[in-house]
């Protein structure tokens, strides 16, 4: 079965059921696979052939979706795009992919190319077909003829590698995933992440077991409370800039049907775990997604109060803590996170390898640096390659970064290495302050900081800045 016979399927199953609800309404999946195969025909009269790279970039919308399926229903490879790359960075994908087209929303065509052709389901809904001027076939079709999906990456560090998925790579990974969230035709999603990261898993997942999908127009606490509870979602899948703000809502407004919610795309720091189960008597589950691998981790227990660890390998997952030499570590020392699994990568475009190429010995090795306790329970501290080593003592920027971040003052901090002639290096921080009318002693912040940190630990300069970069899902930026 390949990605686009998931709508039929579903439509079969569920005709009435909504499967998108945004806006502008109801969408059922019935009607989902009738637009989706209204909007393939025009692509295909248009000059959208098999075997084409196509680009789907747009603000989280039903035309995304119908997009990204018509697109697959052509035969094409779809890369979902976010709408915040700047032109460059845009220009730099569609040069590197081959890109034969771009659908976009409207406001975004002129970012994409000068000429576009208009390509509307309906009054409400449009998006516009940008033509690149390539009429190639890309290169990458040629080794991975199947492939369905490329997605540039958006990790810690300016490198940016498109990861090729085949169509029996991305049902592999559902199925693998809903192993743990287990989600079925009788679940509304609240959705709130940005579809063009989270696609080929969530949006996939969710048509392809019937979920009704409820597009939040917005990220205001008090918009997610009315439409959660408007249109009963018993599911809600988020990063912690999200729960942070239902935390911090003081009204009396509860979630009325939710049953579950669980947090991804960075770490979620103990007091909005805490803050968030104390306001709704819901506890977060923490997932550990990667774009190479799927969904590996998630913590299924939730009557154990586990804020700061990711959770441990769902079912059909081999995760390990390994050493240098692939050995594993004893449970409590750190080591490399690797991965085994279904649903694994084809291969990177850029430079173009192929998955045995990376891994070692069939392992993915995440760059994440893990602690597994003895229950089985493995918690992220940090990444290898941003790990500051100050006169011998290893330093997980996130770990100084998640006390800063308690500093009542401190809206967001980002923490570094800086070169020092004895020690080698130290640690120094970047604060963003949560008010401009308010200043921060710097003297109080680290006095804070030395009550909760070792000394090697605590910043030894700090600056204060305007913003901290972040990539485009939102991960502090990490050179």
């Amino acid at each position: 079965m390949e990605i686009y016979d998931i709508i039929a399927r579903s439509a079969r199953s569920w005709p009435d059921r909504p499967a998108v609800i945004d806006k502008y309404g109801r969408l059922d999946y019935q009607t989902l696979y009738k637009q989706v195969n209204i909007l393939r025909d025009k692509l295909l009269t248009l000059g959208v052939q098999p075997q084409q790279a196509i680009g789907v970039m747009g603000a989280n919308s039903r035309s995304f979706i119908l997009c990204a399926f018509a697109a697959l229903g052509c035969g094409a490879t779809v890369f979902p795009i976010s709408p915040k790359l700047k032109k460059t960075e845009l220009a730099f994908l569609i040069e590197t992919a081959g890109l034969n087209a771009v659908l976009c929303d409207v406001e975004l065509a002129p970012l994409a190319a000068d000429s576009s052709t208009r390509v509307a389901i309906d009054a409400i809904t449009g998006m516009e077909l940008v033509q690149t001027g390539n009429s190639r076939k890309p290169h990458f079709r040629k080794l991975v003829p199947d492939a369905a999906f490329v997605r540039f990456t958006s990790g810690t560090t300016n490198e940016s590698k498109g990861v090729i998925l085949s169509h029996k790579i991305v049902l592999e990974r559902i199925e693998a995933a809903n192993k743990g969230l287990n989600l079925s035709h009788d679940d509304v999603v609240l959705w709130v992440l940005p579809m063009a990261f989270h696609f080929f898993v969530s949006i996939v997942l969710y048509l392809r077991y019937g979920v009704a999908i409820v597009v939040c127009p917005d990220h205001f606490a008090d918009t997610l409370l009315e439409w959660a509870n408007t249109y009963k979602a018993t599911f809600l899948y988020a990063a912690p800039l999200h729960y942070r703000l239902l935390a911090a809502n003081d009204s009396d407004t509860q979630f009325e049907t939710l049953r579950r919610a669980v947090s991804t795309s960075t770490s979620l720091p103990v007091q909005t775990a805490q803050a968030f189960r104390q306001r709704y008597h819901i506890p977060i589950s923490q997932a550990y997604g990667i774009i190479e691998v799927g969904l590996p981790l998630l913590n299924l227990d939730q009557t154990v109060e586990r804020p700061a660890s990711v959770g441990k390998a769902l079912p059909d997952y081999d995760v390990a803590v390994l050493d240098d030499s692939l050995a594993p570590v004893a449970d409590g020392s750190v080591g490399q996170l690797a991965i085994k699994g279904p649903g694994m990568f084809d291969a990177y475009l850029h430079p173009f390898l192929w998955r045995c190429d990376v891994t070692r010995n069939g392992w993915f090795l995440t760059g994440d640096l893990a602690v597994r306790d003895k229950d089985g329970f493995i918690t992220i501290v940090g990444r290898s390659k941003a790990l500051i080593n100050v006169g011998g003592n290893k330093v997980f920027p996130e770990e100084v970064e998640a006390v800063i971040d308690q500093y009542p003052l401190v809206e967001i901090s980002k923490v570094s290495a800086k070169l020092h002639p004895q020690l080698g290096e130290v640690v120094h921080a970047d604060i963003v302050c949560r008010s401009r009318s308010r200043t921060i002693d710097t003297e109080e912040l680290l006095t804070f900081c030395r009550t909760r940190l070792a000394s090697f630990k605590v910043p030894q300069s700090v600056s204060f800045v305007e913003k901290v970069e972040r990539t485009a899902s939102g991960k502090i930026t990490r050179r």
